[in-house]
């Protein structure tokens, strides 16, 4: 087993902008002893280990750099999951034991945490008492989150968790508070919005949340959808290429306001053109051709009377002004050459100039 007490010492001490004075200072401390803790001429006796931790914000196994010498907790975590896959709530069981035997182990902690929230919100009306420790747990690991632990399951994520379970305790007041506190570059708006609107809240402050929240979600799936568009395009997945363009123009022709050209044109026009690289690739030179035109028709459409405005969702009216931007392109016709390039087909660009004589 290695230790890396020195090392996180160190480190830990210039994330708190901390100086060797300034941490013996806290400690009430000689700077020699922090001095000698960072180049392991000594280490401190366990009450300051203790102490460090709280300092640091962390606990003193995370702090000594511990880890498990083999798979075992990896091992336990794994069967946990597969019990809670099945409803089986041996998974409980095993989460107890798992905490009894590493009790300050952060992945340990969440994945209690989890099946504690899991099995308490599927029972009828809720099991509160499996809530409530399923939020303290969260808490715990909100105070020790490793440092290198990816952002997506770290203290926002928890946050998050512990919020989600007040609002299923009846403290929705408190959830929200926690939301709006923590609501870094809009990322708990959908949330925030959803127990609003539960509450029976009809305010612009709620309604604006709704539509941001929708705007995320369409832009997430549309960069979503041309990252997958190319993924199947690198590893020549024809059949799920088709389907992946094809389901693109659907999506966004079904939530657009009316036929008027609009900035949804763009994308639609992207996907369509996807849509007949796959069927040249595949054999089929003629539909490949009549997509190819059906793209270009529609990106010429939209650069005739180009539109910028965010209006154009049928799902709610908006009042903000403002405009999209289209990184491939300002106009339809400029970003269906940049898309023809990044595909990279000889044949299939010979198309689209041919189209464009």
């Amino acid at each position: 087993m290695e230790l890396r007490l020195a090392e996180n010492i160190k480190r830990m001490r210039k994330d708190k902008g901390l100086t060797q004075e300034a941490l013996a200072d806290a400690l009430g401390l000689t700077v020699g002893a922090v001095y000698k803790w960072e180049t392991e001429l000594s280490n401190p006796e366990l009450p300051m280990l203790v102490k460090l931790a709280d300092l640091f914000d962390t606990s003193v196994d995370t702090l000594l750099g511990y880890e498990v010498a083999d798979n075992r907790r990896q091992i336990i975590i794994d069967r946990i999951y597969a019990y809670s896959a099945k409803k089986d709530k041996r998974a409980i069981e095993e989460a107890e034991m798992a905490l009894a035997k590493y009790p300050n182990d952060y992945w340990v902690i969440t994945t209690a945490a989890n099946i504690y929230s899991n099995f308490g919100m599927e029972e009828q009306g809720w099991d509160k008492d499996m809530l409530r420790k399923s939020a303290a747990l969260f808490e715990k690991a909100s105070r020790i989150v490793p440092h290198d632990v990816d952002p997506k399951y770290g203290r926002l994520m928890l946050l998050g968790n512990i919020a989600t379970l007040y609002f299923f305790l009846d403290e929705k007041d408190k959830a929200l508070e926690m939301l709006k506190e923590h609501n870094e570059a809009g990322v708990f708006d959908s949330r925030i919005a959803s127990i609003m609107s539960l509450k029976g809240d009809t305010s612009e402050d709620c309604r604006m949340r709704i539509i941001n929240s929708f705007w995320e979600t369409i832009n997430n799936i549309i960069n979503t959808t041309y990252a997958l568009l190319l993924f199947y395009k690198n590893r020549g997945d024809l059949t799920r290429l088709k389907i992946l363009a094809r389901w693109g123009v659907d999506y966004l022709c079904s939530i657009r306001k009316n036929d008027d050209p609009c900035f949804l044109d763009k994308q639609i026009a992207a996907f369509i053109a996807a849509e007949s690289y796959a069927y040249l690739k595949s054999g089929d030179p003629d539909k490949a051709m009549k997509l190819l035109k059906e793209a270009k028709e529609v990106a010429d459409r939209y650069d005739q009377t180009p539109n910028y405005s965010i209006d154009i969702i049928k799902l709610f009216d908006n009042s903000r002004e403002g405009n999209l931007v289209d990184i491939l392109g300002k106009t339809a016709a400029e970003s269906m050459e940049k898309l023809i390039g990044i595909i990279g087909d000889r044949k299939f660009t010979s198309m689209w100039r041919n189209l464009n004589k």
